[in-house]
């Protein structure tokens, strides 16, 4: 069984604790789990997974200093060190029991150098009532108001007999070899929105390839009433989000802007982007989306580019 390194970032979640214990309880192979944590909390006030600290690297900020959830991924990968495989999940989740082994059996069984399994998991409410629910695609829902394109969960997959190839990526659950820290690594400068879209992009141009679980692994909790959020705790909020959709509409190829310098955070060489574009069905410029897009079923397989 191969070491998995787990990332989260945690602001003030009070089910962060629950989230590592369910894990570790729920694997097959705990002793080859390590958690890369970037806690954002008040000391005293926002608890930390103490008790399983044998299991944790751990980056404790004040909250008042977080700069947002994709700075604080961006710090959980600093925590990295030599673990084959990559788990990024957020800090509100429950798993399935063997998921460790599940998703290294579904990766497997992708046709694909380099593959990547993400999904929207099915929802869970705390402490631990698990909802009903199947794997799905991913898939395109619409563009926001700010040209930012929005997800949504696609078609079912539980017919399926091994993971199916798609085209879009779930920033809370993604499963991947540690290659791809090497590849994509995360762009401090992004802030919430665009985060998905972003990292589709540029992984699929530096030649991995999105598959969609055919079995459920882990349970999502999206709701999340009265707990804190970095936008509601934080008044400069909105500078953060305005350079991070700016830096987006750079990569996507919206508008250009010689004062942004994208450096290792900028597409990939093995693919393009309009030939992600017709891959997926969706016209960043133009804001439009196909059928198929709207399905998260890609028209063509990954050989065709």
């Amino acid at each position: 069984m191969s070491h998995i390194f787990v990332q989260i970032a945690s602001y003030r979640d009070p089910e962060l604790t629950a989230t590592v214990q369910d894990a570790i309880q729920k694997a097959v192979y705990p002793q080859n789990l390590t958690f890369g944590i970037m806690w954002q909390g008040k000391p005293g006030v926002d608890p930390l997974p103490v008790e399983y600290l044998p299991y944790c690297r751990l980056l404790l900020v004040d909250a008042d200093r977080s700069r947002g959830v994709c700075w604080a991924r961006s710090k959980t990968q600093s925590l990295w060190d030599g673990e084959p495989y990559i788990l990024q999940i957020d800090s509100h989740m429950r798993f399935v029991h063997g998921w460790d082994e599940l998703l290294l059996h579904m990766l497997r069984h992708c046709p694909s150098p380099k593959p990547l399994l993400t999904a929207y998991p099915p929802a869970y409410t705390p402490p631990d009532h698990l909802h009903p629910g199947e794997p799905t695609r991913l898939a395109a829902s619409h563009f926001t108001e700010q040209g930012i394109l929005s997800l949504a969960s696609g078609t079912s997959l539980r017919y399926d007999i091994k993971p199916q190839l798609g085209m879009f990526i779930a920033a809370g659950f993604w499963f991947a070899s540690a290659q791809i820290l090497q590849d994509v690594p995360y762009d401090p400068q992004l802030y919430f929105q665009g985060e998905e879209i972003n990292l589709a992009v540029r992984a699929w141009t530096h030649g991995w390839d999105i598959y969609h679980p055919n079995q459920i692994a882990c349970y999502h909790e999206y709701t999340r009433p009265g707990k804190p959020r970095h936008w509601e705790e934080h008044h400069h909020w909105w500078h953060l989000d305005q350079t991070a959709h700016q830096r987006l509409r750079h990569l996507l190829q919206m508008e250009a802007s010689s004062q942004i310098d994208l450096d290792r955070y900028g597409l990939g060489t093995q693919r393009s982007l309009s030939s992600y574009e017709t891959f997926s069905g969706v016209n960043f410029r133009q804001q439009q989306l196909t059928n198929l897009a709207r399905s998260g079923q890609p028209l063509f397989d990954r050989y065709s580019f």
